[in-house]
């Protein structure tokens, strides 16, 4: 009897024990579903996960502020570039224009000294016909030449009792005299040629002229 009853009290004890070590196995296994390395792994790849992403947009958002920075930069050199641009051709069309005019001054004065030996043939004064035809014919030749010219804007000047202008006229001789209350043309010995510029006359050639001036 005492022997039966010492054996169903070890199996008891022995169930209590299994049931107790089964009991902190289950409580290990809650322990492990709530607190387990898994699940601490878990939420520290998370929290890394999350700091990366907060990483990233940090570095996206310095990627655009330094993109639109030289964005800014890339319209400012390209507006600076642009007007100097402009200012190139605008100066480089000023450049042409002035060349231009430059030679057809020249190619125009080098057209001067013919048009005077033909004003020095019209000039003559003749009895005969065949030489009267053969001046009128260079007179038309003459007035195709100012004709020319005049196209270009260049004017023939002859200043005949004009008061005298230093810009378009070269006095070669003068005399004085009561009769002039202001220095006047009072003969061409040479005809000058001028141009217009807007409202300036631009002188091609002076007039070579004789000044009358009033006494001292």
């Amino acid at each position: 009897m005492s022997e039966e009853m010492n054996t169903d009290t070890l199996e008891t004890m022995e169930s209590k024990n299994e049931e107790f070590t089964n009991g902190e196995n289950l409580n290990g296994e809650g322990s492990a579903k709530g607190f387990s390395p898994e699940n601490n792994s878990e939420v520290s790849a998370n929290s890394e996960a999350s700091n990366t992403e907060i990483t990233r947009e940090m570095e996206l958002e310095e990627e655009l502020k330094k993109a639109r920075q030289e964005a800014e930069s890339f319209k400012d050199s390209w507006q600076r570039e642009r007007a100097e641009f402009t200012n190139y051709k605008r100066r480089t069309a000023g450049e042409l224009m002035n060349s231009r005019k430059e030679a057809v001054k020249n190619f125009i004065h080098e057209l001067l000294n013919p048009i005077d030996n033909l004003d020095r043939v019209t000039a003559v004064k003749t009895e005969s016909q065949e030489f009267k035809a053969f001046i009128d014919g260079i007179a038309m030749v003459k007035k195709e030449f100012i004709g020319i010219l005049d196209k270009e804007g260049v004017k023939k000047m002859e200043p005949v009792g004009e008061a005298f202008d230093p810009m378009l006229m070269e006095a070669i001789a003068s005399e004085e005299s009561d009769d002039y209350s202001e220095e006047t043309v009072i003969e061409v010995f040479q005809p000058g040629y001028y141009s217009m510029d807007g409202d300036n006359k631009q002188s091609i050639r002076p007039a070579r002229v004789k000044v009358g001036k009033p006494k001292a």
